[in-house]
């Protein structure tokens, strides 16, 4: 007898699950339930009539974990994946009122190129003198977790994490880094502690071995890719796989075990089934597992969420005076500016605009500015736009303008967030034949999301045989 599997929503991570269920198991009954009109969830990829490629949730994905990438070439895909423009790599950072770039080599929190770092403007000379201390410091005591910024201050004093680790890593995760789990999001530069004693020593050696890839300042940015058409090409590569597995508009309102098999209540009427996937975000998973797990639904509820905005501007590149000589630039929150970062979209990949025409996209709020999503659209449009004025000196009337809000959507990833959900998934272990995924879990990015999809279906579907 087939396997009966269901998997509660409908974005990428459990699409990548139903999807790795029918790759194990052909004969498997795999259902999707999603509760909006369109699968993808946050991967969102507008085309427009003039040639516009606009993403309205990510726009990126990253190489170094391999799940996303693999995915891809199973779906069939490989040939639409585009890389990062060679010619504009790294990016700037706002320091004292102006783009500068950040220091070559300058990765996310810790730089590996210290003669880059020392004759760049973004820190004073006592800055950089105390970031070099990090060659000289012993190793951290280890423990459990940390903060980022708890990290980054111990090992490079705190004007580099003002200057530099903050709106980097503020601008990947929206969150402040003295609430950030370091070993929840960047666990490598915890283990080039370990391993290395110095971090700087650490990443120069990598990078040495890694190339030239490694020298682009910022967040490697050769180490991203897209696909032609927008990063939703993958979601809907995966639906289309799945075809009528999939069900919109179908949202599920409870769980329950009936007779040793799940029982998932729909509006109007219920499915039953071996096993089920909830791929939902956390404040949804905490409700349906509430009544079988009582202390799994206290610690996911208990998972923070933030919120952001986004405005995407296309200008004639004639009216952009500032070289778009990179992939954008971060902000940090020393600043007191509302703008969060800036991606210079058909700067950093190919096909995003028209000939002659340029595509930016500005980020505000982050960092616990979650009243961001209160704003009118004007509103929005307005602080966006005096950013572009101020710091890249535009001040044309935008050819096409898109305004986006996340609410409630950003996963923070504070400190003791993997330990909380290793007692989630001891809560849980009661049901082997019940698994979770998303973003919320032990990875926000992409990659991580498929790979927790990915297995959160082999595991039900192995505990359904």
């Amino acid at each position: 007898m087939s396997a009966r599997i269901v998997v509660i929503g409908g974005g990428v991570s459990g699409l990548a699950a139903a999807h790795r269920v029918t790759e194990l198991d052909p004969s498997a009954e795999v259902t999707v339930l999603e509760a909006s009109e369109r699968t993808g969830g946050l991967l969102r990829s507008e085309r427009t009539d003039d040639g516009y490629v606009i993403e309205r949730g990510p726009d990126s994905i990253l190489t170094t974990k391999p799940a996303a990438l693999e995915l891809a070439r199973r779906l069939g895909i490989e040939d639409r994946i585009v890389r990062t423009n060679g010619k504009n790599r790294g990016a700037y950072v706002c320091t004292r009122g102006e783009l500068v770039r950040i220091p070559q080599g300058f990765n996310v929190v810790a730089p590996s190129a210290l003669v880059s770092l020392w004759a760049s403007p973004v820190l004073s000379w006592p800055g950089k003198a105390r970031a070099a201390l990090d060659l000289l410091l012993p190793r951290g005591e280890a423990g459990p977790d940390e903060s980022l910024a708890h990290f980054v201050r111990r090992r490079f004093g705190p004007e580099l994490l003002e200057r530099l680790a903050q709106p980097m890593a503020g601008g990947i995760y929206g969150a402040k880094p003295h609430r950030l789990s370091l070993r929840a999001t960047m666990p490598r530069f915890l283990d080039l502690e370990s391993s290395d004693r110095s971090v700087t020593l650490g990443l120069m050696r990598r990078a040495k071995a890694a190339g030239a890839d490694a020298q682009a300042s910022g967040a490697r940015y050769g180490l991203f890719i897209s696909f032609d058409q927008g990063v939703e090409v993958l979601p809907e590569a995966l639906a289309a796989a799945l075809g009528e597995r999939v069900r919109r508009q179908t949202p599920a309102k409870g769980l329950e075990r009936v007779d040793g098999r799940w029982r998932v209540h729909l509006e109007d009427g219920h499915l039953d089934a071996d096993g089920v996937v909830l791929a939902v975000p956390a404040r949804r998973v905490a409700a349906l597992v509430g009544d079988l797990a009582p202390e799994a639904r206290a610690h996911l509820a208990a998972i923070p969420y933030g919120s952001a905005a986004t405005a995407t501007f296309a200008w004639d590149e004639a009216d952009i005076p500032f070289p778009l000589d990179a992939s954008g630039f971060v902000v940090p929150a020393i600043e007191g500016r509302m703008i969060l970062a800036s991606t210079w979209a058909s700067a950093k990949w190919p096909g995003r605009a028209p000939a002659g025409k340029q595509l930016i996209r500005v980020f505000l709020g982050g960092n616990d500015r979650d009243e961001i999503v209160g704003y009118t659209d004007q509103e929005l449009i307005r602080e966006a736009r005096r950013g572009m004025d101020e710091l890249m000196g535009i001040r044309a009337e935008p050819l096409l303008t898109r305004v986006d809000r996340y609410v409630g959507n950003m996963p923070r990833y504070e400190v003791g967030h993997l330990q909380r959900m290793d007692r989630v998934d001891a809560a849980l272990a009661a049901y082997p034949s019940l698994a979770l995924a998303g973003s919320f879990y032990r990875g926000v990015g992409i990659p991580d999301s498929i790979a927790s999809g990915e297995r959160a279906g082999a595991k039900v579907l192995a505990a359904a045989a």
